[in-house]
């Protein structure tokens, strides 16, 4: 028996030591003891990366620790949530998340990671969508559109900003649930559905209702038909899909948000929520975010959480539509 005991104080130490290195409560009790990373999924320039700036300058503030923002742009965010899930669970290494993009990506597509890889940190804004057509379209609202994709099911084109994203997604949901045969062509970005609209190559839009397309509603360039939300909006002249009959139609709005790695203490996550809370009732960091976009009440982890497993039930059947 002699010879085991050696071997046997080695693994009992080189436990005590595993255990040491992993102890949540000793991560937590120094957070943050480094440099904060903030990945973004996308280019630079764009409203995640704008969004992701002034909320780090503000983290900076809250948790006395530079944030560096770092733009990781590819695979509609496979990229960054990779270079994410990849790093340490201490809270060091954060990402944007723009839902439901993500939840659809990892739905179709095998990326190497689901929900369960995150640990969903807040909602920072969220962006409502809605279905546009231009000015000169003979459709002056939602019905005239879906009758016209009824009575031919090739005539109705719907530009989206995107293959994989909420709005493609939308449509399709349209069709299998309300018997309306659209068809979806997608687009890199809100910009180029517009030009696609203003140029009669598509024959209508389902798009963010963000601070670049606005302007070409408010102009009367664009026609807004519908948005989906469950009550109007404020600053947006048109119906619910709800109002006209269609309830089920309020998943499109675009949710930004903060994730860790999943594992990440409790601790840590708890301090990176009291900090977005902080954020949202920062007036300057309201302004640059645009307060039409940040939510009236502050939604936390779990609220994130719920975000993401309701995108997936909503849908997990069309991806491969």
């Amino acid at each position: 028996m002699r010879p085991l005991r050696p071997l046997a104080a080695l693994l009992v130490t080189a436990a005590a030591l595993s255990g040491c290195a992993e102890d949540p409560a000793s991560v937590a009790a120094d957070y943050p003891s480094e440099d904060i990373r903030l990945l973004v999924p996308y280019t630079a320039g764009g409203p995640t990366d704008i969004a992701a700036r002034a909320l780090g300058a503000h983290l900076e503030g809250e948790l006395g620790r530079p944030v560096v923002v770092e733009n990781l742009p590819g695979a509609s965010g496979a990229t960054a949530y990779t270079e994410l899930i990849g790093s340490q669970p201490d809270g060091h290494t954060l990402s944007m998340t723009a839902l439901p993009t993500a939840v659809l990506n990892y739905l179709a597509n095998d990326v190497g990671y689901t929900r369960e890889d995150f640990a969903p940190i807040g909602v920072v804004t969220q962006v409502p969508s809605g279905i546009v057509v231009p000015a000169g379209s003979p459709h002056q609202d939602l019905e005239s559109l879906f009758e016209a994709a009824r009575q031919d099911p090739q005539a109705v084109t719907v530009g989206t900003p995107g293959a994989t994203n909420t709005h493609a997604a939308e449509t399709r949901r349209i069709t299998e649930l309300h018997d309306v045969p659209l068809t979806v062509v997608p687009f890199e970005g809100n910009a180029e559905v517009q030009t696609a609209l203003l140029g009669g190559n598509v024959a209508a839009g389902f798009v963010n209702l963000s601070q670049d397309v606005l302007p070409a509603i408010e102009s009367g360039e664009l026609r807004l038909l519908a948005v989906g939300t469950e009550e109007r909006l404020p600053y947006a002249d048109a119906p619910t899909f709800v109002e006209l009959g269609y309830p089920e139609l309020t998943q499109s709005t675009a949710t930004f948000g903060v994730i860790a790695p999943a594992e990440t203490p409790d601790e840590v996550v708890s301090t990176l929520e009291g900090a977005l809370r902080s954020a949202s009732e920062d007036e300057a960091v309201v302004e640059a975010l645009d307060p039409r976009y940040v939510p009236e009440e502050f939604l936390g982890s779990a609220d994130l959480a719920g975000l993401f497993t309701e995108t997936e039930e909503t849908f997990r059947d069309v991806v491969g539509g």
